[in-house]
């Protein structure tokens, strides 16, 4: 078995105690490897991945990220390959980035007192979660284009041998984690890329594959990712 392949383990009972340490150890073992880098024994799938935790160690799960990233960019890879340079986008920074490149963001702040109101029995359906939501997903120049055009930038750079997307939390509802992977496919496919996701992403030949944010939200369905923390490493 390659070190990318998924290895369909079970996820700790959403009552134990996740160890944030432990996790991240082994999400670097896996990051380290030259066939996570080369994303190589892919068969050919999206070099997508997702790396889950409970809510409400984001905190901790923070200062895990940060250092990951500097752990990784000072560690050169077995096969001689240099250290990794990590593009981190933080979601709802670029939500922000995003507005205020369409010169719309002062607007937009300026009308949300005034929107936010309630339009269905839902609370995540109000007037001004709806004008984000048509801002973000619009036909042409979305935010997935934005995002899509810095990955490039940043690649052309040499800044962006692996890809982390934060802050998922921030941006729900109008920023939803399946359509954000969904827009970016086939857009970010020459580094791997890595969602960190505060809920469960489920996986299982039963019932297929769901990300549920804060394990709260209703799950939607996404099958392309691999869940990193159920990826094996060759020792």
């Amino acid at each position: 078995m390659n070190s990318t392949a998924a290895v369909h383990s079970n996820h700790p009972h959403p009552t134990a105690k996740y160890d944030a340490p432990k996790e991240f150890e082994h999400v670097f073992e896996v990051m380290s490897q030259p066939s996570f880098l080369h994303m190589s024994g892919l068969g050919g799938e999206q070099p997508f991945y997702i790396c889950d935790y409970p809510a409400s160690s984001e905190l901790e799960v923070r200062e895990c990220i940060d250092a990951l990233v500097s752990r990784l960019q000072t560690t050169k890879y077995s096969d001689g390959s240099p250290a990794p340079r990590i593009l981190r986008i933080d979601l709802f920074e670029s939500v922000c980035e995003f507005l205020r490149h369409r010169g719309v963001l002062n607007r937009v702040i300026e009308l949300e007192q005034r929107l936010h109101t309630q339009i269905a029995a839902d609370p995540m359906q109000d007037r001004f979660l709806d004008l984000l939501i048509g801002m973000v997903n619009a036909t042409t120049n979305n935010l997935y284009d934005f995002l899509a055009e810095r990955y490039e930038q940043a690649f052309e750079d040499g800044e962006a041998d692996i890809v982390f997307l934060t802050g998922i939390g921030a941006v729900y509802p109008y920023v939803r984690g399946h359509t954000l992977l969904n827009n970016l496919q086939g857009r970010i496919e020459r580094s791997p890329l890595v969602l960190f996701f505060p809920g469960t992403y489920a996986q299982s030949s039963a019932s297929g594959s769901s990300m549920r944010l804060y394990d709260q939200v209703e799950a939607d369905n996404y099958y392309r990712a691999k869940n990193i923390r159920e990826v094996s490493v060759i020792h």
